[in-house]
């Protein structure tokens, strides 16, 4: 990767000072003359043998390639975050199962009569759906920190693609992508998983539509907003180079 003059390259000899001869990453010398302090010359010893650039121990892969976090060129988020299609199955069934507990009871004991009672009724448990259904898909989650209940106990969560925390209006809209799973069930069950293969941030229908991804519970988030990405975009431009 071609580095500017403001970069000393590693290997080269430390300006204004610094000891002759003595290069970067080289161990320090102690005892006889020469004699690295541990290790072969250009190596460090023991708990600092490791090379800059290198994940720290016990980090998570995060589909790192050479110690760097692979990132695609219209998102700071790693790609390798998101590898976690078989959780979000698992977790879909979950919640849809949860979600639905509350409306299915309404349903039952309103969806009766006959005429106008059963007109009202109907009404009656279908507002009760949309309101339980915007809280479990929309403002929970978004509370949350982007977790649905199924989503803490598979350890994923939602985010925005720019890296930042998704905001109530991206929720609203993955939901509404949800909303086509349940009218034209299973047909979009199986378009959606085909959509989540091909995308390189295996994103579903909804999520493309809200620009919102999936990724592992521990994914630290940073702060939203076009600047980010930008910076983002940048770096993975440097690392490309």
């Amino acid at each position: 990767m071609p580095q500017s003059s403001e970069d000393p390259q590693w290997g080269s000899a430390p300006q204004g000072g610094g000891v002759p001869g003595q290069q970067w990453g080289s161990a320090p010398q102690g005892g006889a003359q020469g004699q690295p302090a541990g290790g072969a010359p250009g190596q460090l010893g023991g708990a600092e043998s490791q090379q800059y650039g290198a994940p720290p121990a016990g980090a998570p892969g995060g589909g790192q390639r050479g110690g760097v976090p692979q990132m695609g060129p219209d998102s700071p988020v790693a790609i390798g975050e998101t590898r976690v299609t078989g959780r979000r199955i698992v977790q879909y069934i979950i919640d849809s199962i949860l979600a639905g507990i509350i409306p299915g009871i309404a349903f039952w004991l309103l969806d009766r009569g006959h005429g106008g009672a059963h007109a009202i009724g109907w009404l009656i448990a279908a507002v009760i759906w949309v309101v339980i259904m915007i809280w479990y898909w929309v403002i929970h989650p978004y509370r949350a920190g982007g977790q649905t209940f199924g989503m803490k106990w598979l350890g994923i969560r939602v985010i925005s693609k720019d890296g930042g925390p998704a905001s109530m209006t991206q929720m609203f809209v993955r939901w509404l992508g949800l909303l086509l799973d349940d009218i034209i069930f299973p047909l979009v069950l199986i378009v959606d998983y085909i959509v989540i293969l091909a995308s390189r941030y295996r994103q579903r229908i909804g999520d493309h539509m809200a620009r919102t991804v999936v990724v592992r519970a521990h994914y630290q988030v940073s702060r939203p907003g076009r600047e980010y990405a930008d910076a983002g975009q940048a770096g993975t431009a440097g690392t490309r180079s």
